[in-house]
């Protein structure tokens, strides 16, 4: 038991709970999409360009985040972030013109990162009552919001119900929870650092880790946004099956997250993170060398499972090492590093599309999970 009556486990329990809140609100937003975009009028071409400005919110918000956190304490933080982010989601579906939804997806991305960072900084605090790896299972239930959001906004769809009815059911339902939850969170960490003391260049050590997250931040991103295109294009696969390659990679993720701590338990962080970089470049070789919708689903498989723990792993690993009170700094410094992986990663993939075939980029890419392996092998030192 901890001082305050509480034991590490029944906090664990309510984090996840948090962890899967940050994920169905932004699941929620993604499965009604297709209706905000049809209530604007807006064609693919004009949509996608007011889509940008959601991870421009959520990338600028990243020092923020980690300064506000830093200074005021995670649970603290946090227990804004459960308030503003469901607010921030039912914003959006007031957007009646594209100057308010560019407004309101740039706050849900802000909020969102701050909610991120926070959360991440609260997961750290928590496994440092540990003697084992437990960050992964966080993640997976992140990713199992997803799925669950998905299918939650299939079900308002299929009844009929609005955005903003489904938003505001997810926020009540998310107040509920914190106010019934607060108290179990891990106590505030503060620095006592002045917030432009705190900042500087990231060290050589936060690059290294920054380098592994963004290699494997552009891998998924490949996956989010390509794997569509890929079926449809590469594969040759009808409609019905386009996104096959996209739900095999997300099962897959998520029941590797579920899962991780359990192998990093086993054998340690390196060569976790070592042969996850193996397994990400085997299952993008597999899709790219016979593109068969089972060989290319085996993939994908493979590719999900092998980014599943690196975020995680990362985050725990540079979270744990940090200063105390300076965790969500090296948190927003390496998740800084790594979400710029995100956003230029899809862009790359046209550009070699353009110039070599989607096939060829996807092959490119299977680098990455290289990059990732050696430099696993350089920081065990550290992991």
């Amino acid at each position: 038991m901890t001082p305050m009556g509480i034991t590490p486990q029944f906090r664990r329990i309510i984090l996840s709970g948090y962890f899967f809140l940050t994920g169905i609100c932004f699941a929620s937003w993604a499965s009604r999409i297709p209706d905000i975009k049809t209530h604007l009028g807006l064609s693919d071409g004009a949509f996608g360009a007011f889509l940008f400005f959601l991870p421009i919110g959520s990338f600028l918000g990243i020092p923020i985040s980690g300064s506000l956190t830093a200074k005021y304490g995670s649970k603290t933080m946090v227990s804004i972030a459960a308030v503003l982010y469901p607010m921030t989601l039912i914003n959006i579906s007031f957007a009646n013109n594209t100057s308010y939804l560019a407004v309101a997806l740039f706050l849900f991305g802000m909020i969102g990162n701050m909610f991120n960072v926070s959360v991440n900084t609260q997961a750290t605090s928590l496994s440092k009552l540990f003697e084992k790896s437990i960050i992964s299972r966080f993640h997976g239930f992140w990713s199992l919001a997803g799925f669950a959001g998905g299918l939650l906004g299939g079900f308002f769809v299929a009844q009929s119900i609005s955005p903003f009815q489904q938003f505001i059911s997810i926020a009540i339902v998310g107040w509920i929870f914190l106010i019934a939850t607060r108290k179990y969170l891990m106590p505030n960490e503060k620095s006592t650092a002045p917030i432009f003391k705190m900042w500087s260049k990231p060290s050589p050590l936060l690059f290294q880790f920054g380098l592994v997250a963004m290699s494997n931040m552009i891998c998924e991103g490949m996956m989010f946004d390509w794997s569509g295109l890929f079926y449809k294009d590469v594969v040759k696969v009808s409609d019905a099956w386009r996104t096959t390659g996209y739900i095999c990679f997300m099962a897959c993720m998520t029941t590797g997250r579920m899962f991780a701590d359990t192998l990093i338990n086993y054998w340690g962080a390196r060569k976790q993170l070592m042969l996850s970089g193996l397994v990400v470049s085997l299952g993008i070789i597999i899709a790219v060398l016979h593109p068969h919708i089972i060989t290319s689903s085996i993939g994908f498989m493979l590719v999900g499972f092998g980014v599943s723990s690196v975020i995680p792993t990362v985050y725990g690993t540079v979270g744990r090492n940090a200063a105390p009170g300076q965790a969500s700094i090296a948190l927003a410094s390496v998740s800084s590093i790594g979400f710029f992986g995100f956003l230029i990663g899809p862009p790359i993939i046209g550009f070699l599309s353009q110039a070599v075939g989607l096939r060829a980029a996807f092959f490119t890419i299977s680098i990455l999970g290289i990059v990732t392996f050696l430099q696993a092998h350089r920081l065990k030192k550290y992991l």
